[in-house]
């Protein structure tokens, strides 16, 4: 009898854990709807260019010592396209577009953060 009230109330507190996790996740993602407004892009820290995401660009962000990467805005989504950096991770980071979305290229230095209306 004791294996199954253990079982039961492993049961439990796997079931407690995914809820909270849910909730988590659900708190996260109403937080993170606003419409988006603007991508700012930071080189090395420094602010450089705020976009407006309903108007649509293509730019190149000049980074870190002469690294480059290619900043499509389209249909109200941020992607990069091309990237001087040898690991590409920021390509794949894909298209963002909601409030606090962060595309980072760590060896050119630049972050590309989408930013709502207060």
């Amino acid at each position: 009898m004791e294996t199954h009230a253990k079982r039961k109330k492993d049961l439990l507190l796997v079931v407690i854990i995914l809820a909270i996790a849910a909730a988590g996740t659900l708190i996260n993602v109403v937080m993170h709807r606003k419409p988006a407004a603007t991508v700012e892009v930071q080189v090395d820290g420094q602010v450089v260019a705020t976009y407006d995401l309903s108007k649509d660009a293509d730019v190149v962000i000049d980074g870190y010592q002469e690294g480059t990467n290619h900043l499509i805005i389209q249909d109200g989504m941020v992607w990069i396209s091309e990237a001087s950096c040898p690991d590409k991770v920021c390509i794949h980071q894909g298209k963002i577009s909601l409030n606090g979305d962060l595309i980072v290229c760590l060896p050119n230095r630049m972050i590309a953060r989408v930013v709502a209306p207060e």
